[in-house]
């Protein structure tokens, strides 16, 4: 589980994020346990309509949003509205 404090936007907001490229996860297992949260989240949202938390990295530090992701490419999970954030950059994703 995430425990630092991230700065919290608003899905419209996303469009002015700027983020960096680089992977956030360190190891192997970290990025399974990402890939396995972002496929429940995915399901919460197609079948659930529910929203998720998802912290991610940016140029300004670790921000917040919450929304339904309802697919991901190998690259980008897909946000509700269209909006993409890179998965290289989520850090967690919260599921409550």
């Amino acid at each position: 589980m995430h425990m630092s404090v991230a700065k919290r936007i608003e899905q419209d907001d996303l469009f002015q994020v700027i983020f960096k490229n680089i992977e956030v996860m360190l190891t192997h297992e970290r990025i399974k346990s990402r890939d396995q949260k972002l496929y429940m989240a995915m399901l919460i949202g197609n079948h659930y309509q529910n929203n998720v938390k998802i912290v991610f990295n940016t140029e300004d530090g670790e921000t917040e949003i919450e929304s339904r992701i309802w697919a991901r490419t190998d690259k980008y999970i897909v946000l509700k509205g269209g909006m993409f954030i890179p998965i290289n950059s989520v850090v967690d994703i919260i599921l409550d």
